[in-house]
């Protein structure tokens, strides 16, 4: 028998319901014939309701992959037109390659049938699903360590709703991927090999032995005189039952007809046919017979050695009523929310009102009546009339995930070696820096961007701290939506430098030290010098260019903001493409990561992108557009004007000359009263503390004026914790200082 997979449950061969049919008339058995048939209207035959079409290669729609891992050529969709991407759709037949190893898209709510297709088939090879050698890819599914080996020409079907790695073997690899809607569609797939003397045996070879045996001739005695009597080649014949049965020709080629007398088909090697048959339709004869690669047909002579079998994928899919979901009504598919990885698909209080509204006021019927305690309230106090709770709507973003976008799995290296990854493609990479307590290596992870020209090296750094973690889905978004065949040079990220920190969610490094004063590190010294050292060295020391970003860390809130040295003409356009709300002149010379980058020679700025241990999606969307400016500024990639222009940057940015931290002189509790990005003048009041019982105990005033960079946001105050960071509004015609220092 054929090899089949079925790839959504509930398709097997027998009873009338199964296979989709409608049911037998009452008091007819199955064996009995119907005593009449349905007769098509006058002028139509039944081949009518059976619509087939062969598509040709140059018919199917390319889809590069952005990351440059592979490309992907869609056969068909159904519905037609339908947008994988945005659309729902009950299933989809694609032919991909692959370069390299990666992840496979998710797909809730949809079955995956995976079939690999030979290296090397060659028009007249017959290809056999027995291959003993090792397979050239295999899968594992949500971070399993079993591997899932993918044969040559055997389906494989999994879930859609696993989270899967694809590790390529030996490549690169090409393969069709059927995707099929579970609730809307049964399907069964199968691999056959159509010889000229019919269906071959299940190893994929001819079963009717030598071609000389006598069979494709017209008699034994003009076999003997060796005369030239030519003979069609056998066709296989099949019964459709199905509502769609595409089939797909791997090597070789194949004529069909459907339906006796009916016309006929050519489908060469690499071609399609897709047969869709109405609801009504009565089963379909479809026979299938070999022919030459080029399309001429195939003719047995006597003594030819010549024997071209066609080896085909055949799916058939039965359509399952559009009641059984409850997206889907009178036929028409609801569609989905835009599809694709996003940097942060998270929306959060502080997102402004001008963005997409995620919320819907509640019915009406909801709300609690309050007629009843009056409008002064209850014993005269007044009663706050608090807005009805609203109704929580998904964001935007689809839970699908297309691996176009998704970056492949990581490799481990001892050095960050730009040359050692492919151009034209994203590559990831843990990079070893310094042992641990159990002997095995603290690792950092890395993500090279290498464009497919050749270009300066951009590097961006997060976690530096390690509870400052919105620069994370920056540089998630970043990478997303960069296409790596459109890049000149290569763009490093390093999602999190800190990586014990990271772990233990807090600001320092594993010895209690602030990692950001310690660089360039040492390569023998305490525990955070050495991992700094290694930092550079293994790693910023490739960089042409490096943003740096941060945020505010515990206790504390800050503006969107730039550290820069405006004296440096880099560093100072890099900071004003940034578009900011503050740009605070600091030369650097205090032990940070962009300050050890500047000696260097690297233009570096540093990017204060709000709050401690959250994403905040505005500062993230502002710092993402800051990049890809930078990015357009360099000429290493084009960014879409439109995109640059939404949720616009700050409407103005104020450059400080410098900046300073007031902290208290008593302890207490500690109220702060500007808020950041607001301009405060000399003397007013700016924070009082209290004892525990509400006592004033002192009150502390601007010393200048000037802007709030950052302020506390920790109630609870020692002698000596930070109050707010001022920063001094540069005056006109002021010349900025070379040395730019700041009490942190």
């Amino acid at each position: 028998m054929p090899n089949r997979i079925v790839s959504s449950p509930g398709l097997q061969p027998g009873s009338a319901k199964e296979l989709g049919l409608p049911p037998l008339p009452p008091g007819m058995t199955p064996l009995e014939p119907a005593e009449t048939s349905p007769k098509p209207p006058a002028g139509e035959t039944l081949n009518d309701s059976v619509d087939l079409k062969v598509l040709t290669q140059d018919k199917y729609i390319h889809m590069p992959w952005k990351n440059g891992l592979g490309e992907t050529r869609q056969i068909a969709i159904h519905p037609p037109s339908r947008n994988i991407e945005t659309d729902e759709f009950i299933w989809r037949l694609s032919l991909s390659e692959v370069h390299d190893s990666c992840f496979f898209s998710v797909f809730p709510g949809y079955d995956v049938a995976l079939l690999l297709l030979s290296d090397t088939p060659g028009p007249n090879r017959s290809l056999s699903r027995r291959s003993s050698y090792a397979p050239p890819a295999v899968l594992h599914h949500n971070d399993q360590e079993k591997a899932i080996p993918l044969k040559h020409l055997t389906p494989y079907s999994y879930s859609g709703e696993w989270a899967t790695t694809c590790k390529i073997k030996s490549g690169p690899i090409q393969y069709l991927t059927f995707i099929a809607n579970r609730e809307r569609a049964q399907v069964s797939m199968n691999i056959e090999t159509i010889c000229p003397h019919g269906l071959a045996s299940d190893d994929g070879h001819c079963s009717s032995g030598d071609t000389k045996s006598g069979e494709g001739y017209s008699s034994e005695k003009d076999a003997e005189k060796g005369e030239a009597t030519l003979k069609k080649a056998a066709p296989t014949s099949k019964m459709l039952l199905g509502h769609f049965t595409i089939v797909y020709v791997i090597s070789g080629g194949i004529e069909v007809e459907v339906n006796e007398h009916g016309e006929t088909h050519t489908v060469l090697q690499g071609q399609t046919l897709i047969c869709e048959r109405a609801d009504e339709t009565s089963p379909t004869d479809f026979a299938m017979t070999p022919i030459h690669p080029d399309g001429s047909p195939l003719r047995l002579t006597p003594g030819c050695e010549d024997h071209v079998d066609a080896t085909i994928l055949i799916i058939q899919l039965n359509l399952l009523s559009p009641n059984r979901r409850a997206s889907v009504a009178g036929g028409e598919t609801v569609p989905l929310r835009p599809r694709g990885r996003a940097g942060s698909i998270i929306v959060y209080d502080d997102q402004p009102a001008s963005m997409v509204d995620l919320y819907e006021p509640p019915s009406p019927t909801t709300a609690m009546p309050m007629d009843s305690l009056g409008k002064s309230g209850i014993s005269g106090i007044p009663v706050k009339q608090w807005d009805s709770a609203r109704h929580y709507r998904p964001p935007v973003f689809s839970t699908r995930y297309q691996y176009e976008n998704q970056v492949p799995p990581a490799v481990v290296k001892d050095n960050l070696d730009i040359a050692e990854f492919p151009p034209g493609k994203i590559s990831t990479a843990w990079i070893n820096m310094v042992k641990q307590g159990l002997s095995e290596w603290i690792r950092v992870p890395v993500i090279v961007a290498r464009g497919a020209e050749e270009g300066p090296v951009l590097g961006i750094t997060a976690v530096v701290h390690g509870n400052e973690l919105n620069g994370v889905p920056c540089i998630h978004r970043v990478i997303t939506d960069i296409d790596v065949s459109k890049l000149r040079g290569t763009v490093v990220a390093v999602p999190c430098i800190n990586v014990p920190g990271y772990l233990r969610f807090t600001r320092e490094f594993s010895d209690g030290k602030d990692l950001n004063r310690l660089f360039p590190g040492q390569e023998s010294g305490t525990a955070g010098q050495i991992y700094a050292y290694q930092i550079m060295n293994k790693i910023v020391s490739h960089f042409n260019y490096l943003i740096d970003l941060h945020t505010a860390s515990f206790g504390r809130i800050n503006s969107y903001y730039v550290r820069s040295d405006m004296n440096d003409p880099t560093g100072a356009t890099m900071a004003k493409l940034q578009q900011p709300q503050i740009i605070l002149h600091n030369s650097g010379q205090d032990g940070t990561l962009r300050s050890a980058a500047m000696n260097r020679g690297i233009g570096a700025i540093t990017v204060e992108i709000g709050n401690p241990q959250l994403f905040q999606n505005q500062f993230v969307q502002w710092s993402y557009m800051g990049v890809m400016r930078i990015l357009s500024y360099f000429n290493m990639f084009e960014v879409d004007p439109v995109d640059s222009l939404s949720m616009g940057p700050p409407p103005s940015t104020i450059l400080c000359s410098k900046g300073f931290w007031i902290y208290t002189k008593t302890g207490g509790v500690l109220e702060v009263y500007p808020q950041v990005n607001t301009v405060i003048k000399k003397g007013a009041l700016i924070a009082r503390i209290k004892n525990i019982f509400g006592n004033i105990v002192d009150e502390i005033y601007a010393p200048s004026s000037g802007v709030t960079i950052g302020r506390s946001s920790n109630p609870v105050a020692m002698a000596g914790d930070r109050v707010l960071h001022l920063g001094v509004i540069r005056k006109e015609g002021e010349t900025l200082a070379k040395e730019a220092k700041e009490n942190y």
